[in-house]
């Protein structure tokens, strides 16, 4: 890869306004080429102390977009201007994508467009929950509150997701040690001693031959069966994630089975009752926050029951008593909603209830990983010695077949 530097830059654009910015590029002939393009008439170029690395090049993550609110809402709330404030984000990012988004933004609020306006250009950085948050914001002049609020729901978020990983990091790692050790004892170990009881002239038990003829079908069409696999899990997660319908019916069909039951619907309350909270705090009315916390349910099943209770309370009716469309939703979790709605206090209980079920959510992870530790143990302990009863049976029958 040809190694790309960073140029900053002071210009006059065709309209003879003054422009300043960043750029990459391989040597300072191929900068001033590129702002040629963009028909700039160049009054200062100069070229940073670092080149433009792999790491800049990274894609947007998810502690990318955390990092970003964070700093933004420590900005506005010194009370610096938004596009100042901008201005010193993308300054001090060195990360390329990061930077060109923030360069983007900017230009875009400086050209009349409102923030949130700005972010929807954004959708794989910015969803929608994010953008009607920053509207509501906008519009209540308390946009670094909202920012805060996001704050901590990223925060969760990503607290979530690495004790996700966590929980599965360990099983993961024992089968994939397994599934080697298999390969290791099939492509290896197996066709000697299918060799050895070839001169046996006698017939084999059948778990031996099986065993064998696994073996021998792994080593001539191995790499056939190695990229099929690999293209059916990678179409499998293609269609799942395009078609809808299938995408359903597997979330239908994985909330059948309890104990994924009750983690993904815990987890659907949790997240489900943060963004509400999130949405009834910035000032939106219940049937828009409603609609937005649906959009941001993962599940489509789920959703579409959601979308039912929003249906619902468009008609009239009380939050807990729509909540009865979704049959899935916990009934604890009902009571705690209509006693909020009688006493006026929703996005203080939703709020509750997230936290009570975040907690449910992390005991119900750190569960899993404890149950499926000794069960794969078990599974890979149970593989393991069947492969080898298999090889040597015909060695503990060797009287009856010499």
């Amino acid at each position: 890869m040809t190694q790309q530097f960073e140029f900053k830059w002071a210009g006059i654009d065709l309209d003879g306004k003054y422009s300043v910015g960043t750029l990459s590029a391989q040597n300072k002939n191929h900068a001033i080429i590129k702002l040629s393009e963009r028909n700039i008439t160049i009054l200062s170029l100069k070229k940073t102390n670092y080149f433009i690395s792999h790491q800049h090049n990274k894609p947007f993550t998810k502690k990318d977009l955390l990092d970003f609110t964070q700093q933004l809402q420590l900005l506005l709330q010194t009370n610096i201007a938004l596009t100042d404030a901008l201005e010193l984000m993308a300054n001090a990012i060195s990360k390329k994508v990061v930077k060109n988004m923030i360069q983007k933004i900017k230009c875009g609020i400086m050209h009349g467009l409102s923030f949130h306006e700005t972010l929807k250009q954004f959708p794989a950085y910015f969803n929608n929950t994010f953008c009607h948050l920053i509207y509501a914001g906008e519009q209540s002049d308390q946009l670094d509150v909202v920012l805060l609020q996001l704050i901590v729901d990223q925060e969760h978020a990503l607290e979530l997701k690495s004790k996700i990983n966590k929980a599965l990091f360990y099983p993961a790692t024992v089968l994939c040690i397994a599934l080697l050790i298999t390969l290791g004892l099939i492509i290896f170990v197996i066709p000697q001693f299918g060799s050895i009881y070839s001169n046996f002239g006698a017939q084999l038990p059948g778990a031996t031959r099986t065993l064998i003829a696994i073996s021998n079908q792994v080593i001539q069409h191995g790499a056939i069966i190695f990229f099929s696999a690999i293209a059916i899990i990678f179409l499998l997660k293609l269609f799942l994630k395009k078609i809808r319908p299938l995408r359903k019916l597997f979330h239908r069909i994985i909330i059948t089975i309890k104990p994924f039951r009750n983690i993904m619907m815990t987890h659907v309350i949790a997240q489900w009752s943060r963004i509400l909270t999130l949405t009834l705090t910035a000032g939106i009315p219940l049937i828009d926050a409603l609609y937005i916390t649906n959009q941001s349910i993962s599940n489509p099943f789920i959703q579409q029951q959601m979308k039912a209770v929003s249906d619902a309370v468009l008609t009239g009716q009380s939050l807990h008593a729509a909540l009865s469309h979704c049959p899935h939703f916990p009934v604890r979790a009902k009571s705690l909603i209509a006693i909020a709605e009688n006493a006026d206090a929703l996005p203080k209980m939703l709020q509750k209830i997230a936290a009570i079920y975040r907690q449910q959510l992390n005991n119900g992870l750190e569960r899993l990983s404890k149950l499926l530790e000794p069960v794969i143990m078990i599974g890979v302990a149970s593989l393991v010695s069947g492969l080898i009863i298999a090889m040597y049976l015909p060695i503990f029958r060797m009287g009856s077949v010499i």
